[in-house]
Formats: C-alpha cells, structure tokens, sequence
C-alpha cells in the first residue's frame, strides 16, 4: 500500500471507494444510533449528579440534541451513493455534537463547576470518529473542525483560557487524540485495502481477478460515449497444459507471472487487465478503436514469442506462444454477446493454428 492511498481516497479505484463508503454508511448508522441513546440516557447521570436549575435545561438540550441525530440515520443510507452525502453527513453530526457541547458548557457560566462528563466529551467525540475508515486527509479536515470548535468556545466562555497554562493542556490533548484518532483510522483503511485486494486479485500473478474485472467491464460500458468505442482483447497460452505435463506446474506458474508482467509492460496502466480464468488472460483498453486494439494484441503476441520463458529449476527455457480474439464495444452493448463474440474470434484463432490474432468485426 502506498503512503498516497493513506493521504487521500483520490488515489483509490471507483470500485474500492464504493466499498468503503458503504462500510463508513453502516458505521455511521451505528454510530449515531449509539449517540442518540447515549446522549438522552445520559439524563439519568445528570438527574443524579446536577442541581436543579441545571438539570432543568440540560435535560431538554439533550432531548433536543437526540430529536437533530435521528434525521442522521436515513440520512446514513444516502451515504452509499457518493462521497458527497458521506461528507454531509459526518459534518452534520460535528455540527450537531459541537453545537451540544458549546451550549452545555454554556449553561455552566455561572461558575459551577462543570462535570467531567461535559468537560471530557470533545475528547469522547474524536474517540467516537476513530471508528470511521477515512483516508489521513479526511481524519486531518475533522479534527481540525473539532479543535478550532472547542478553542473557540472556550475563548467565547471564558477569555482567560489563552492567558494561562490551561490553553497548553487543552491543546495538548485535543492533539493527542487527534492523532490517536488518525492513526486509527489508517488502520482500518488499511485493513479494508488488504481485505479488498485480496479478494479481488488474482494470487499468483496479482492482476485483478474475473469477478472485478466484470464490474469495471460494466463501469466502462456505464460512462462511455456512445461514438467513442472500446476494446477488449481474449488471450490464452497456446498449449499451456502441455507446459505444465512437462515440466512441471511450477514451471507453468512461472510461465503466467512472465505473460502477465508481459501485458502489463505492452499495455500500461490505462487498461484493465485481468486473469480471466486459468491460462486466459482478459484486456479492456478503454477508448480504443478496433484496429487499435488488434495492432496492440499483435505486439504483445510477438513480445511473448520473442521471451522464452526460463525453467526456475533447471535453467532451460520454454517457448511460449498465445492466441487471441479482438472485439470493439460501445456504450449500448450487450456485455455477455460482446464477451461471447471475443471467445468466438479465440475459438477462431485456435483453429486456424495458434499463435495468432483474429478480430470479430
């Protein structure tokens, strides 16, 4: 994983940012349930703990407070349609939560001291946010809300805050927190990048697997320009269950990690290549011509022509050859009929020989 992928969810796949922002939805949801019941329970401490004229406002602030969460949670279900309503949402909770805070403190003006409660709940919140997988930029936007939030309520309540000691202590733990909060947080995007690859990369030559490809497969067909066509490619290792009969399935693994880097270097990273299945290999060359794209699928069948492929246990080479089928799409196609057309025009090369490209016009 790359310190960039850490920074900012710009540097991650459409696929993958649809995915954490469904997990981020879900912990919301969560969330703000636990701090509508956490925050109208807590009536039940104060009752104990506050005196009467207290009480008798902070009771209804927390009411109210509870009353603005609820609009959160089917709010939480828009979440997973874009970053956008992700974004809303969490700074709608801040707005709310620090809002609450500044009023409660507020209500203490009159120089009773404050319960730790009050006192500890920034503190609480930025624990409480650490729970939401966001990229260090994201985590960096609301902590720094949050900090200049309390500073400034605490200036507002009370000036004399920036001329004493408390100023450094206040800081100093907002801090703290916030970079417990952060880290946290890049932890579980971490976790969730791991688990995503995982599930999503093929093992051994670490090229996106057959069930990934077909959803970008649908994303390009989805944003495409109905005159601007697209180009996928069929491959498959000529006679490769030979290869592997004869010297051996580690040599045959040895033989796909060298084609896929192969691709990799012939194609670059604007296409979507992916292992489709066993010794067949699948490219999406987005924006691409038909011809285009039989003129690319001819350089990469000479580069693996031209690159014996070396025995890792006896240093002798395999030559290795591959067959593939050309089709252009467009943004009305019929994803499965075009697939269909591709194994048709490999089917074709096959026969006429192997070694070879046949395009389906």
């Amino acid at each position: 994983m790359e310190l960039k992928e850490y920074w900012s969810d710009n540097y991650h796949s459409r696929d993958f940012k649809l995915i954490r922002i469904g997990v981020v939805a879900v912990r919301f949801r969560w969330l703000v349930t636990l701090l509508i019941i956490g925050i109208a329970g807590w009536i039940a401490v104060d009752w104990w703990v506050l005196d009467p004229a207290h009480f008798k406002l902070l009771w209804k602030v927390r009411l109210i407070t509870s009353v603005m969460l609820t609009p959160l949670l089917p709010l939480s279900y828009l979440c997973k349609l874009n970053r956008r309503w992700m974004v809303l949402s969490l700074f709608a909770l801040l707005g709310i939560l620090l809002l609450f805070n500044l009023v409660s403190l507020w209500s203490f003006r009159d120089g009773v001291p404050i319960p730790v409660g009050y006192i500890a709940f920034p503190y609480f919140l930025l624990a409480l946010l650490a729970v939401l997988p966001l990229p260090v930029r994201s985590g960096l936007r609301a902590a720094v809300v949050v900090i200049v939030a309390i500073l400034a309520t605490d200036y507002w309540l009370d000036s004399r805050t920036l001329d004493n000691g408390e100023l450094i202590d206040r800081v100093w733990l907002l801090l703290c927190f916030s970079l417990s909060m952060i880290w946290v947080q890049a932890g579980q995007l971490r976790m969730l990048l791991d688990l995503y690859r995982e599930s999503t990369r093929d093992p051994l030559t670490r090229l996106m697997n057959r069930r990934l490809f077909m959803r970008q497969l649908e994303d390009t067909r989805r944003h495409s320009r109905r005159e601007q066509p697209y180009t996928l490619i069929l491959f498959d290792l000529d006679k490769f269950k030979r290869i592997n009969d004869e010297h051996g399935h580690l040599m045959g693994d040895e033989v796909l990690v060298s084609v896929s880097t192969t691709i990799m270097d012939i194609f670059g990273k604007d296409a979507t290549v992916a292992r489709y299945g066993g010794e067949e290999f699948i490219v999406l060359l987005p924006e691409t011509e038909l011809e285009q794209g039989i003129r690319q699928a001819e350089t990469l069948r000479l580069a693996v022509e031209s690159q014996p492929v070396e025995n890792p246990l006896d240093e002798s080479e395999v030559m290795v050859t591959l067959s593939a089928g050309v089709v252009a799409g467009h943004k009305d196609s019929d994803l499965e009929a075009l697939l269909n057309q591709a194994d048709e025009a490999l089917y074709e090369a096959k026969s006429q020989g192997r070694n070879c490209v046949v395009a389906h016009r």
